[in-house]
């Protein structure tokens, strides 16, 4: 399917907010895909899975949410942990993240050849993917591949927690676990499993044996082929269950 790509600007009450969108270049009314970024920031890798979606029919679109620290700023792998305390005081937490996918949500809304819309991320992404299957307003169905930090401490009341605020969750997740991974491990993923389960909340999550964190990234070390296709053809088959 042929495609249109282009960098937008969303505004946010701080400041503008790059976002790489592809969409089919046929007319007609689309499922919309939010493409949340890992850590490393909106790289290579994930301008290219919002083009794999909008090829499969959905307008994707990447926000950039470490806009506040310089346009579509990627930051190395290697440095993450000796960037992190510069990103926050930039702005960046959980606060900045509600707003920017919100602000995502309501650009995408705007749009009236956009349909449903649900949102997808990886790693940081994952976790601000389920975060926001929770909080915002506007998703119809949220994938999470192996979302990091979602289990803090009882002494990190201000910070997300996928166990202490899945009360609220209201629309369907699919999630996607490495068996290999240290963040979140099988054991945090299964325990969430297993809440969301006594929760009555519609979910389903997907182990894969010899896979670890990043297991999806065809740009990382960890990057598992075999589980990565059997997990995009989930997700495809779950977007279109649900935003269709």
């Amino acid at each position: 399917m042929d495609t249109l790509e282009r960098v937008i600007d969303i505004e946010t009450a701080d400041g503008p907010m790059a976002a790489p969108t592809s969409r089919p270049a046929a007319d007609g009314t689309r499922p919309g895909v939010i493409v949340i970024m890992g850590g490393t920031g909106v790289t290579p890798n994930i301008v290219s899975i919002v083009d794999r979606f909008a090829r499969e029919g959905y307008v994707a679109v990447a926000p950039d949410l470490y806009h506040r620290a310089g346009r579509l700023r990627t930051i190395p792998a290697d440095k993450l942990w000796e960037m992190r305390d510069q990103l926050r005081a930039n702005g960046f937490s959980d606060a900045s993240n509600d707003m920017d996918v919100q602000a995502t949500i309501d650009c995408l809304r705007s749009d009236p050849s956009v349909g449903a819309i649900g949102i997808v991320g990886f790693c940081l992404g994952g976790r601000v993917s389920l975060q926001s299957a929770i909080r915002a307003d506007g998703l119809s169905a949220a994938a999470v591949f192996y979302g990091g930090f979602m289990f803090p401490g009882d002494d990190q009341p201000e910070t997300f927690s996928a166990m202490r605020e899945s009360g609220t969750l209201a629309i369907p997740v699919v999630g996607f676990f490495g068996e290999d991974d240290q963040n979140p491990t099988p054991e945090q993923a299964r325990m969430l499993d297993e809440h969301l389960t006594g929760l009555g909340k519609e979910h389903t999550f997907h182990y894969y044996e010899g896979a670890g964190h990043a297991f999806f990234g065809d740009d990382s070390p960890s990057y598992r082929p075999g589980p990565a296709a059997d997990a995009w053809e989930k997700t495809l088959a779950f977007f279109d269950r649900h935003l269709r």
